[in-house]
């Protein structure tokens, strides 16, 4: 490893760890909980949230540029089930954002990232799933922060991407 690639590592690490939900990240004992719950690790064994976040506490920032983080549907199960509560699906999500700075984003992530701004989340919480949350004594998702994710997206630029990338696909579609 090159002395830039350890600055480059570092600084991604010291990205995360100095966000809000990154300072949970040095609670991770790396138990496996967090991928046992996982419903798309249980699809596809290469999906591994604590892999994921072992690549980020030990400085490796390829995990920007992994197309894989792009599946996950933050359905926040891994979170649910972490002893230490660490903010596995906000992580992902700064490792995504890491990922568009640098323009590594799959179509099917230009698409989650318009849900996202649009509704808060990757997947719409349909009225029955939350009755069956609320069966289950689980909390309340309470509302989507759809306004503070856009004015973060925005801050970025990458709100102006994202618009720009999604006109891109409408003139390619149309042709």
């Amino acid at each position: 490893m090159t002395p830039s690639r350890i600055s480059s590592d570092l600084v991604f690490r010291n990205w995360i760890l100095h966000q809000p939900e990154g300072k949970t990240l040095l609670r991770c004992y790396q138990c496996g909980r967090c991928t046992s719950a996982c419903p798309v690790a249980e699809i596809d064994s290469l999906f591994n949230p604590r892999l994921f976040l072992e690549k980020v506490i030990l400085a490796d920032d390829s995990l920007a540029e992994n197309q894989l983080i792009w599946t996950c549907l933050t359905c926040e199960q891994c979170e649910v089930r972490c002893p230490e509560h660490v903010k596995i699906p906000q992580i992902l999500i700064l490792a995504k954002v890491r990922g568009l700075l640098s323009g590594n984003t799959p179509h099917i992530a230009l698409d989650r990232a318009h849900s996202i701004l649009s509704q808060g989340r990757t997947i719409h919480v349909s009225d029955p799933m939350l009755k069956t949350r609320d069966k289950m004594g689980l909390p309340s998702l309470g509302s989507p922060p759809v306004e503070q994710l856009s004015k973060v997206l925005k801050e970025l630029g990458l709100a102006e991407k994202l618009d720009s990338i999604k006109g891109d696909d409408e003139v390619e579609q149309s042709d």
